[in-house]
Parts: structure tokens; C-alpha cells; sequence
């Protein structure tokens, strides 16, 4: 199984609309592409001085969905991301393959 893991870190006074909207837009627009059968949103533990940073993973039956995601899907999703919150929100992802 492949996860597609994408961090977030968004500056502090926008973390409640910024959640509300990973919730209900980002996510169900990442879930139509059909090529993941589940997702998990977890919170990272920071320093009280750091900005909120949370972690999006997204599950992947195989290696074909996973490319047709990245081939089809991934660049408009991270673009509306950039529109969306501009450097308000900084994200990087990660690709990982569960081996256990």
C-alpha cells in the first residue's frame, strides 16, 4: 500500500478556517479522484512558538493509482492549496510505502 503524506504548517491566526477548509473542501476534492480508499489528518505536537502543523495521509491500493493520482490529479490540488493560502501556508510532500 502506498500513502501520500502532505505536512502543513499554517501561520497560527489562520489554523481554525485553514482546518475547517482541509475538511471540507480540500479533502472530499482529493477523495473524487478515486484513487485513495481512506485518509487520516493528525496534528503534530509543536513548541508553543512554532505554527500549527498538521499531516494529511492519504491511502493508496497500488502503485497504478498512485501514479495515475500524480499524473491526473496532484499538481491541481497542490495548486489550489497555493491559491488558496499563499504563503500562509507552507506544505511539502512525501511518498511512503507501509512495510509492515
Amino acid at each position: 500500500m502506498q500513502v501520500y503524506n502532505i505536512s502543513f504548517q499554517i501561520e497560527p491566526s489562520l489554523e481554525f478556517q485553514w482546518l475547517e477548509w482541509i475538511k471540507n473542501t480540500f479533502v472530499p476534492s482529493v477523495m473524487k479522484s478515486q484513487c485513495f480508499t481512506e485518509h487520516k489528518l493528525y496534528q503534530i505536537s509543536v513548541q508553543a512558538d512554532q505554527s500549527p502543523t498538521y499531516t494529511l495521509q492519504l491511502y493508496c491500493a497500488n502503485m497504478e493509482l498512485w501514479q495515475s493520482y500524480q499524473q491526473l490529479h496532484a499538481s491541481a490540488h497542490l495548486k489550489e492549496v497555493q491559491l488558496t493560502w499563499g504563503e500562509k501556508c507552507y506544505y511539502f510532500c512525501t511518498e511512503m510505502q507501509i512495510v509492515n
